[in-house]
């Protein structure tokens, strides 16, 4: 426990001190929220009173972008929904800081001999990264609250409804980036280079989705081949049509799309989460599972990426 504990504490000394800590907390924090505040005084002061007016509800418009609750809304839409998406950038960077500079400043075997218990070292860093990423997004909540309640005293909106689910979608999206920071740890540890694991870090998840998704669209599991033959004797053609649902992208941002999957799913024109398939509509890529069956495949991917994270860690040699 004190070798966990040390370990905690220096990495969490180092990540306080770096400039890019400084540069992303002024962007998600300052930058993010006062650009969607502005936006709301440009929709208040260009567009209230004007021809668009009469087929547009402006205050409702400004309420939705500018309001306390809509800022931290809309922040934590950021986080799924750009691509690279923002919580990946925000996971490659800790793991960059945490796993990455230990091997290109030739720090593993100083920081092994000072700490010898190769598993305290590596809990110590994953428990350092996931507080950093959870300040991170717990700044990003309460910004977009303060920047939301600033804007109160110059535009009409109010605070909003729905805070107490909101911070319940922010606390299981830092929850479910234990699997990508897992993910991010293995990538750049088994790569042996910062390079190539930041980039299997953006690509390698989407380069498989995609490839299932090419095969799907190009070809079909419909269609009578040797390969389908081959799943429909194994009887797995149905299991592989259900798999963009268990797709690590899909789920790890279900949180952060939550807030936008009810709207999908109205203007998609579909009746239940049941009847979800990723990329099956239009609206495919915003209508995540639901909550319940993310956070299960989150689990297991993050089971899965542990176990082989501290059993390559402890069984391979420093170089």
């Amino acid at each position: 426990m004190k070798g966990f504990l040390s370990t905690v504490r220096a990495e969490l000394f180092k990540l306080a001190r770096k400039r890019r800590t400084v540069v992303l907390a002024a962007f998600l924090w300052l930058l993010v929220p006062a650009l969607l505040l502005f936006i709301g005084w440009l929709i208040q002061t260009r567009v209230a009173g004007t021809f668009a007016d009469g087929g547009l509800n402006v205050r409702e418009l400004v309420q939705l972008v500018a309001s306390p609750v809509s800022i931290a809304r809309n922040l934590l839409l950021l986080l799924g929904n750009l691509s690279p998406s923002l919580l990946i950038i925000l996971v490659a960077l800790t793991a960059a800081l945490l796993m990455g500079e230990e091997r290109t400043q030739n720090m593993w075997k100083t920081v092994l001999t000072v700490q010898p218990n190769r598993v305290a070292v590596l809990s110590g860093k994953l428990a350092a990264g996931m507080l950093y990423l959870g300040a991170l997004l717990f700044g990003m909540f309460l910004s977009g609250l303060l920047w939301g309640a600033l804007g109160t005293l110059f535009l009409p909106t109010t605070f909003g409804a729905g805070l107490g689910e909101l911070a319940g979608l922010y606390a299981l999206q830092w929850l479910f980036s234990l699997a990508a920071l897992l993910f991010a740890f293995l990538m750049v540890w088994l790569l042996r280079s910062l390079t190539l694991g930041i980039v299997a870090i953006f690509f390698l998840p989407a380069l498989l989705e995609g490839a299932y998704g090419f095969y799907q669209v190009v070809v079909g599991f419909e269609r009578l081949n040797r390969f389908n033959a081959l799943l429909q004797a194994l009887r797995l053609r149905s299991t592989l049509e259900e798999l963009p649902r268990y797709f690590f992208s899909t789920n790890l941002y279900a949180p952060a799309r939550e807030p936008v999957a009810a709207l999908a799913r109205l203007f998609g024109g579909l009746g239940g989460d049941a009847a979800v398939q990723p990329g099956s509509t239009p609206f495919g890529n915003l209508l995540a599972p639901s909550l319940s069956h993310a956070a299960l495949v989150m689990g297991v991917y993050a089971l899965i990426f542990g176990v082989l994270l501290f059993w390559s860690f402890a069984r391979r040699d420093i170089v």
